[in-house]
């Protein structure tokens, strides 16, 4: 089937849609595991009819918890597995890479490599004020960004993504690093010197005291204030993706994936 993939007749590309949709919509692992190189356009072609497993299998697979968004609390097993799922969606289909979990068990290991101890600080700066981690100003409102296994192989992501790439990998490494829900520009928090400041993983981990904040914005919203004083529910989290990637699919014109995120963002929503 493979070999058709360039063969432009209708009623083949037809077949071929038919034959890829029954599949999970990811053949990484069987292509790697028979050596089959697909040329670019080919690979891309490949992704496009994989697509429609994609897309059942993130339905199927997504748990939703009793309760809705509010459940998760403080469950970070359940919220990296949603975390995955969405990374497995946006991904090809086609290309080999790490699971999300094995690729932040990695930059653990890589930011502990020949150190004796590691704060939120020092973890900080070894992934931000190093440039190991950036933010992708030049494509700010792509889809990808919302996806952490490319976030970690591109080192690259939005205000959120990074932020999240920093706790999970805290996590692993029994640090605190909690999640600041700024309208606009999501932050991570961490303690130093006793004291909490946020920082903006998407500006090189630029530090913002909390205290210089609500001392210099007298105007400061409710909600805005509430953020910075208080540490982000994981499914608050979870649910500013959801709307981000409906944002981005709406932007680039691709309805049926926007309405894919919005279906799951309402589902998620705390039951009356």
């Amino acid at each position: 089937m493979l070999k058709l993939l360039d063969d432009d007749e209708p009623a083949i590309q037809e077949a071929l849609r038919e034959e890829f949709s029954d599949t999970s919509g990811d053949l990484s692992n069987e292509l790697a595991a028979l050596a089959i190189d697909l040329k670019p356009a080919d690979q891309h072609r490949l992704s496009l009819l994989l697509l429609p497993g994609r897309r059942e299998t993130l339905i199927q697979e997504w748990r939703i918890p009793q309760g809705g968004a509010d459940a998760l609390d403080e469950d970070w097993e359940s919220f990296e597995d949603m975390l995955r799922l969405i990374s497995d969606y946006l991904h090809d289909g086609v290309t080999l890479r790490p699971s999300l979990p094995d690729m932040l068990d990695i930059i653990a290991e890589d930011a502990t490599a020949g150190r004796h101890h590691i704060s939120e600080n020092k973890l900080r700066v070894w992934m931000f004020e190093s440039g190991r981690f950036a933010g992708n100003k030049d494509n700010y409102y792509t889809p990808a960004n919302s996806d952490l296994c490319w976030c970690a192989e591109t080192g690259l992501g939005n205000p959120i993504s990074l932020a999240l790439l920093y706790m999970l990998v805290a996590r692993r490494l029994d640090l605190d690093v909690t999640g600041c829900n700024y309208p606009g520009h999501f932050l991570a928090r961490i303690q130093l010197d006793s004291r909490p400041v946020l920082v903006d993983c998407f500006h090189k981990g630029r530090l913002i005291s909390v205290e210089e904040i609500l001392s210099e914005n007298k105007n400061i919203s409710i909600y805005a204030k509430q953020a910075i004083l208080s540490q982000a529910p994981l499914g608050h989290i979870l649910l500013r993706i959801l709307r981000n990637l409906e944002h981005s699919f709406n932007k680039l014109k691709y309805p049926e994936d926007a309405k894919i995120f919005k279906m799951i963002f309402e589902s998620m929503q705390p039951k009356p």
